[in-house]
């Protein structure tokens, strides 16, 4: 093995726990509501403090990884993370809980924008999409691993005791990191292959080249109106897919279809399944053009809209098709990693890994205040649980509004490509 397959690997291991963190307090959420006593909103808060770890970190992790290096920025945060679920499964109380996933979060938040910024060193431009979505495909494998596997593990051994495993897990991957990643193909490779790599970073599709006004500086990349066109549409999906699959997924399938946890487990791997195989599917489509990775990913997401109508219309009545619904759902939102791609591209490489962390962060903003606000939305609606349909219909038609506001971005993205300034 290659040293660029030997580092992708390690990336993709550590991406796997970021994703199964991510995503395992929607089959955790009856435990977490038994142990700590909580209602609909502060499970909803407590699950969306992970998010907003991750957010807090993803300006700062995109200037780290451009200045201080991805090899050092993942190993210290990856610290951080495993004292955080260490922590999460140790919690006695609602308010340790809080800033034990707040501590995940910030932890784990601080991998991907410097794993793609590693990806755009070792594998040139030609492959980052394709290497995105691998990695993505990759880290689904650790949402599936929070679904139907964690209520199995969970069952036998006790949520709070697989948290301890993780973080465990987590330091060791630590030292694998530390020991196998090299920020640059210059560090470990020959001076000609290194030249080599190099070049190839350099010297992008013509089509796909930046305006030299977009090349360099925060304050251009904060004017691009390409760069903001693609973040509200992230913004949109993110709030969208991580509150219905990282937690009012679970709640839903169980109080609207009494399912136990197990079932809860399995009907969900079929969303993050979905996701896995979309994220490689996309992958392949998008080509090297930039404008058909914007078609591509556009399609993409107009099915994955679609899929919120009968979430939103036919809440208590998709027993039949609940599967197929939930996989083709993850499907179509496995598309959402040609974006990285298209926000990567708006700048040189000296930003790369700055305008990653600004555009992870909005997203990741979303996603949290998206987990608050729709606990919210299900308290309000139905507070003494009788009115459980018409409180996820809400709910969701949040989400069904927002991601259709999301579309539409994509769908103006072009002009922003011509007005472009």
């Amino acid at each position: 093995m290659t040293r660029k397959w030997a580092i992708f690997w390690v990336l993709a291991i550590a991406y796997f726990f970021v994703m199964f963190h991510r995503f395992c307090t929607a089959v955790m959420a009856g435990d977490l509501t038994a142990d700590l006593g909580l209602e609909p909103a502060a499970l909803g808060f407590l699950s969306s403090m992970y998010l907003l770890g991750y957010a807090t970190v993803q300006i700062p992790v995109g200037i780290l990884s451009d200045r201080w290096g991805a090899r050092k920025t993942i190993s210290l945060f990856l610290l951080l993370a495993s004292l955080g679920a260490f922590a999460f499964g140790k919690a006695a109380s609602f308010e340790t809980a809080v800033l034990s996933r707040w501590l995940v979060g910030a932890g784990v938040g601080c991998v991907y924008v410097p794993a793609l910024r590693l990806m755009g060193c070792w594998f040139g431009g030609e492959s980052f999409v394709f290497m995105t979505g691998m990695m993505l495909a990759v880290g689904n494998l650790g949402a599936l691993s929070s679904t139907w596997p964690l209520a199995v593990i969970k069952s036998v051994w006790g949520w709070r005791a697989t948290m301890e495993i993780v973080s465990v897990i987590t330091l060791l991957l630590v030292v694998f990191i530390w020991l196998v990643v090299k920020d640059q193909p210059s560090e470990a490779e020959s001076p000609k292959e290194s030249t080599t790599g190099a070049a190839s970073e350099k010297q992008p599709e013509p089509d796909e080249a930046v305006p030299p006004a977009e090349r360099t500086g925060l304050r251009s990349m904060l004017k691009s109106k390409r760069f903001w066109a693609v973040t509200l549409y992230f913004f949109a999906f993110e709030t969208t897919i991580i509150s219905f699959q990282g937690l009012w997924a679970g709640p839903f399938l169980k109080r609207i279809y009494q399912m136990p946890d197990t079932s809860v487990g399995y009907a969900l791997t079929w969303l993050a399944l979905g996701l896995m195989v979309g994220a490689i599917a996309s992958g392949v489509l998008a080509g090297k053009s930039v404008r058909r990775r914007h078609t591509v990913l556009t399609a993409g997401m107009f099915g994955y809209l679609l899929c919120w109508v009968p979430l939103v219309f036919a809440t208590s009545t998709m027993q039949s098709y609940l599967l197929p619904l939930l996989a083709f759902m993850g499907f179509c939102a496995g598309f959402f990693s040609i974006s990285f791609g298209i926000a990567r591209e708006c700048f040189s490489a000296s930003m790369a890994g700055t305008a990653l962390g600004v555009y992870n962060f909005t997203g990741f903003v979303g996603g949290g205040l998206g987990m608050w606000i729709m606990g919210l939305i299900i308290g309000w609606v139905s507070p003494d649980g009788t009115r459980e349909v018409a409180a996820f219909q809400a709910a969701f038609g949040l989400a069904l509004l927002l991601m259709l506001i999301g579309w539409l971005m994509l769908v103006l993205l072009p002009r922003a490509w011509s007005n472009q300034k």
